[in-house]
């Protein structure tokens, strides 16, 4: 059995709120679906999303690497499928693009997965993989009273966890629309607050004390991803446990993070890291090391954030809900993915990554790259 053809279309969703980002708040997500088809009649599926400002590929630029290495990989004999995901990091086209490489590795993953007749979370975790996924509910930087809204919606429906966005905006801002969360979504509901690198380590340490009354689980990324002695000071002087998401680029800069000890959490994004094989070698280094980890996504299509799911399934019971029900930010999706209800996320039954049908159309101006 081989790949036979493979097929490549852009897709644009619009979210429901604006969503922070450098240069400005995006209104629309981005990104390429990619199908891997077999011989067999299998279809794997994956989902290349640059977000803006976290030093990954641009849209434009992730297509083209994805053209590129699709041409090498049409005809690879499934028998090859492994090591092609191993060999991804120097494929030449992709080498320099993680969000495309993702888009690869998570399409072989899918056709592995089904070739063998298990659940993505199966083939990569075994018999410890999780029927149900805890998740927290994320809030984008909203007024407090949308804010608000947001977290008793989100409660209402079972969650347990909820993020909150802050930084880039006044710490009076910040702190109203914290109170107005923590307001409404009760003294038992977790809340972590995600900075995306907004403040330098004088301003996170402030802002965390003032925020830190309100019972933290822990704020994400307060400074800039490569001010890893920056991090390490705000974790030891803000009291409030610190996660590091973009900071957390691949094995070796995970590993700086926690040489320095500037991290209790490491954020595990697949799409950013290149994929879900070098995400599972920063959790096995976050293990060794006794750092807990959260799977979260690039706030993509149902396609690579039923990959993150399967990722987060597959490591088993964990003390920390993932940042996966992004898909409510979505207006509208690829495909209909799992719900997020009673604060968890089922995990698809069905062989690879079991989504339902893609939308129709979603394959409109297509790219097809086939065997000669």
């Amino acid at each position: 059995m081989s790949l036979l053809r493979a097929r490549l279309a852009s897709y644009a969703l619009p979210l429901v709120d604006p969503w922070p980002a450098e240069g400005g708040a995006i209104r629309t997500r981005t990104g390429w679906l990619l199908a891997l088809d077999d011989d067999s009649g299998r279809t794997g599926l994956g989902d290349a999303a640059p977000f803006p400002g976290l030093g990954l590929e641009t849209h434009a630029s992730s297509g083209l690497a994805l053209r590129g290495g699709l041409r090498r990989l049409v005809g690879l004999d499934d028998a090859d499928f492994a090591r092609a995901i191993e060999q991804l990091p120097s494929l030449a086209p992709t080498a320099a693009a993680p969000v495309a490489r993702h888009a690869i590795d998570l399409a072989l993953h899918d056709l592995i997965a089904q070739r063998e007749g298990v659940p993505l979370a199966r083939l990569l975790g075994g018999a410890k993989a999780l029927a149900e996924v805890p998740a927290n509910a994320a809030i984008p930087r909203v007024d407090p009273a949308r804010a608000a809204a947001l977290a008793r919606e989100a409660v209402e429906r079972g969650a347990g966890t909820l993020k909150l966005k802050v930084g880039g905006a006044s710490l009076e801002e910040d702190v109203a629309r914290l109170r107005a969360v923590r307001e409404a979504a009760g003294p038992a509901a977790r809340i972590r607050v995600d900075a995306n690198g907004a403040w330098d380590a004088e301003t996170a340490i402030l802002a965390l004390r003032a925020l830190a009354p309100f019972d933290l689980e822990f704020a994400e990324q307060p400074v800039a991803a490569d001010a890893i002695p920056a991090l390490a000071r705000v974790r030891r002087e803000s009291g409030v446990a610190i996660a590091a998401d973009e900071s957390v680029r691949d094995a070796a800069t995970a590993r700086q993070v926690l040489d320095a000890g500037a991290a209790d959490v490491l954020v595990i994004k697949p799409m950013a890291l290149g994929g879900l094989r070098p995400a599972l070698a920063v959790i096995d280094l976050a293990r060794e090391r006794g750092a807990r980890v959260v799977i979260t996504t690039l706030l993509e299509s149902a396609v690579g954030r039923a990959g993150a799911l399967h990722l987060a399934a597959s490591l088993g019971p964990a003390p920390l809900a993932h940042g996966l029900a992004t898909g409510d930010a979505l207006a509208r999706d690829l495909a209909q993915g799992p719900a997020f209800e009673r604060g968890v996320l089922s995990v698809p039954t069905s062989p690879g990554l079991g989504l339902a049908s893609l939308e129709h159309g979603a394959f409109r101006d297509e790219a097809v790259f086939e065997v000669e």
